[in-house]
């Protein structure tokens, strides 16, 4: 019977899966669930060492002799501290040991209980990898020892790694038959065969302009997987679904998707694909980086997107088409869409445009782009700091793009909580009189209003959208910028050739 801590089995499944075999375990308590298991798994080869400080040598010997990677095991307290010699050594040879700590709640670190101290990270900058598990989410737990497994012996160079496992009562509680068989995430530099071809969906995340995909390679492959892909990935909309057009509530079935490039915007579609039991999740990036937003990660790709699609085109047949997509009826929209469908239709060639967090970037979304295609001008350049998804900065990072680039057009779409946090953007020696600035300013954050606030606090309430009566206009005095505000001027805006803040006060 193995250990009734379902985060312990989920470990030791890993370590097997991922070829882990070797085991050097050391005595304690604490660490009593992991000893005991592991020495229930068939596959492992377990040997046993009192003193901690020659079990880390003890296991550097074995990695050396086997070239895998070797797990240590030991209990909480000093007895982690006692490794801390063989993780140096094995930092700098580049030797593959899995350092596996069974660790007390940290609640009681500091609190006169015996064996506890902190643990997390105690093994400081001599491991390539410190993860400390949580004990009540199995999945943040999987993905965790999948990155430190992947860490340790899948990225070179190899290197030791610290497993911290905090274990809560009851610790001698073994109730569990089987050992399942864990989520395992692979990495790979190369493409395997596709799976599930039929029912695969590619999703474009957030891309630079300058890192766009060859458009006759994404047309090649629209020919055989659906592609959907937001404003900020910078894919032109005639190669591409928005993922706001679609009713991913009426989705089919979805066996397998591979994301390129970054963040996704989009909530509906990274709830509606959590809720499925993909089959294979495929991340691609050029470091080969775990990225599983959709909880089903299998495989990170390290290789460039250019690179992957052309490997996936050259393996995949030529009876495969695109899953259908089931797409929402076109929406009503509000002031702020209106506004900018007709901001982007003006917008000269070569523009580029930031897109404030949160509003913005959503409502830019929603305009139905399809509607663009038979347009002249072309998409302009996408830009948002969705690398955190923060308000602050917004603006700023729009001035800097602004100074940097004197011959290029710069346009902040931002709203009001956005603009005003950051408005010390505007506190230059020399504003760039390239950029130019269109708010909207309802007079707090509309986002929040689809939150499911109780409406007994109208204090709370307020306090959670924002709520302010805030303007521009002295702000722009203050700053010598240029202001307009009201209808009517979208044209004179987006061609001025100074410095210029466009407010539009909406009621929405």
């Amino acid at each position: 019977m193995f250990t009734s801590n379902k985060v312990i089995n989920e470990t030791l499944s890993l370590l097997r899966e991922h070829g882990i075999v070797h085991l050097v375990l050391c005595p304690g308590s604490r660490n009593a669930g992991i000893v005991h298991s592991a020495c229930q798994v068939g596959e492992f080869h377990t040997h046993m060492a009192t003193d901690e400080r020659s079990a880390g040598f003890r296991a550097i010997g074995m990695a050396l002799a086997t070239r895998k990677a070797v797990a240590v095991v030991v209990t909480s307290g000093s007895a982690l501290a006692n490794l801390y010699p063989a993780a140096c050594e094995a930092f700098y040879q580049h030797v593959p040991v899995v350092f596996i700590s069974a660790d007390r709640p940290a609640a009681w670190v500091g609190q006169m209980d015996g064996q506890t101290m902190p643990q997390e990270g105690a093994l400081g900058r001599m491991v390539k990898m410190s993860v400390s598990l949580p004990e009540d989410n199995l999945w943040h737990a999987n993905r965790l020892v999948n990155e430190a497994l992947l860490c340790c012996q899948s990225r070179l160079p190899q290197g030791p790694v610290h497993i911290n496992i905090p274990v809560s009562e009851p610790i001698y509680e073994f109730t569990t038959e089987l050992l399942s068989k864990a989520r395992v995430i692979r990495l790979t530099d190369s493409i395997p065969p596709l799976p599930c071809p039929d029912s695969t969906l590619i999703i474009i995340g957030q891309m630079p302009p300058h890192d766009t995909l060859p458009l006759g390679l994404l047309k090649r492959i629209g020919e055989h997987f659906a592609i959907v892909a937001e404003n900020l990935s910078n894919i032109p909309p005639s190669l591409c679904v928005n993922p706001s057009c679609v009713d991913w509530e009426s989705m089919g079935n979805v066996d397998m998707v591979i994301t390129l490039g970054g963040h996704i915007v989009s909530k509906e579609m990274k709830m509606c694909l959590r809720s499925r039991c993909l089959k294979e999740h495929w991340h691609v990036s050029p470091d080969g980086a775990v990225a599983d937003v959709f909880c089903r990660q299998t495989l990170a790709v390290g290789m460039n997107a250019t690179r992957f699609l052309q490997e996936l085109l050259a393996v995949t047949s030529s009876t495969t088409v695109p899953m259908p997509l089931p797409m929402k009826e076109k929406a009503e929209e509000d002031s702020r869409m209106t506004v900018l469908r007709e901001f982007f239709t003006l917008l000269p060639d070569n523009a580029a445009v930031f897109l404030a967090n949160s509003s913005t970037v959503r409502l830019a979304q929603k305009v139905i782009w399809t509607d663009m295609e038979e347009s002249p001008l072309e998409i302009p350049s996408f830009f948002c700091n969705r690398g955190i998804n923060g308000i602050e900065g917004s603006l700023s990072t729009a001035v800097g793009y602004a100074i940097a680039s004197p011959e290029e057009k710069v346009y902040a779409v931002i709203g009001d909580l956005s603009f005003f946090y950051d408005q010390n953007a505007l506190w230059c020696d020399s504003l760039p009189q390239n950029l130019h600035i269109l708010l909207f300013n309802d007079g707090r954050g509309s986002i929040f209003d689809t939150l499911p606030l109780p409406e007994d606090s109208p204090v709370s309430r307020h306090a959670i959208i924002g709520q302010h009566g805030l303007t521009a206009r002295h702000l722009a005095l203050l700053y010598g910028v240029r202001y307009m505000e009201g209808e009517g001027h979208m044209e004179q805006f987006v061609n001025s050739n100074e410095t210029i803040i466009y407010e539009r006060l909406e009621k929405c």
